[in-house]
């Protein structure tokens, strides 16, 4: 009787068993949680490039409809994403999955992960972390002696009927709705900084969403990754002159290190 206690009693795990197989555990995944981490962000990332190609059908069927032109803009009182809600209606769409909360807008400090909205379009609620290349739009014909609210006339592309195409910003990851990006706009001075007053557009589209990269969606409707380093030789507007970019000596050391 009693050897057979004994035998049952063998069963079972001991404390430093239990304590042993748990270690094991943890250690396994304090490993694989990092790489679970970053397959969750690559993920995300294709994701939002695929979201992004579905913006350059909603504005290839608005410039279809409009003979090739794009829509007014901020110069004359239209909003990108209010102009083709017919044509996406699901409005999840206006946010990269890396940023989609309503609640994290880059005013409270979200910068990179952050929304533009709510508060700043309560009527229709709207929010979301793109931000299309104002010099796209086509702001109505002006007197001489009117000029557009920003920029200059003459930089707007206005039509989808250009040369080029490939190297033209459209619509990109943002921390603003919308930015009249230069190529001689500063640096800001970390990724995600929120600065609308200075006119340095640029930084709307210098956020560290994926890793260094941004993705970018262009006129000719490709989506490429593009560093936060090469967002500034892009084509913006029709007067953009690459020799006034930043070289690889102007970039602060943060930006370098990405």
């Amino acid at each position: 009787m009693r050897s057979i206690c004994l035998m049952y009693r063998r069963k079972g795990f001991t404390l430093i068993e239990l304590l042993v197989v748990i270690a094991i555990i943890a250690l396994l995944m304090s490993i694989l949680m990092p790489t679970l981490a970053k397959a969750r962000k690559m993920t995300r990332a294709v994701m939002c490039a695929a979201q992004e190609k579905q913006w350059g059908s909603f504005f290839t069927m608005y410039t279809d409809d409009f003979e090739g032109s794009f829509m007014g803009g901020r110069n004359d009182g239209s909003n990108w994403w209010a102009v083709l809600e017919p044509y996406y209606k699901d409005r999840s769409l206006l946010c990269c999955p890396m940023a989609n909360d309503r609640d994290k807008t880059t005013w409270k400090g979200y910068g990179n992960y952050g929304t533009w909205g709510p508060e700043w379009f309560p009527p229709g609620n709207w929010y979301g972390s793109y931000g299309i290349n104002e010099w796209i739009c086509n702001p109505r014909p002006l007197g001489e002696e009117e000029k557009p609210m920003y920029g200059i006339y003459a930089k707007y592309w206005r039509s989808v009927n250009v040369k080029g195409q490939s190297k033209i910003p459209l619509l990109a990851d943002a921390l603003w709705d919308q930015a009249w990006a230069e190529a001689f706009d500063a640096i800001p001075s970390f990724a995600g900084e929120v600065e609308f007053v200075g006119g340095d557009d640029m930084g709307h589209f210098c956020v560290n969403r994926h890793d260094g990269f941004i993705n970018m969606l262009f006129m000719d409707y490709t989506v490429r990754k593009v560093h936060l380093r090469d967002i500034w030789p892009q084509k913006w507007n029709r007067l953009t002159d690459t020799e006034e970019c930043p070289t690889e000596y102007d970039y602060p050391i943060w930006l370098q290190k990405l």
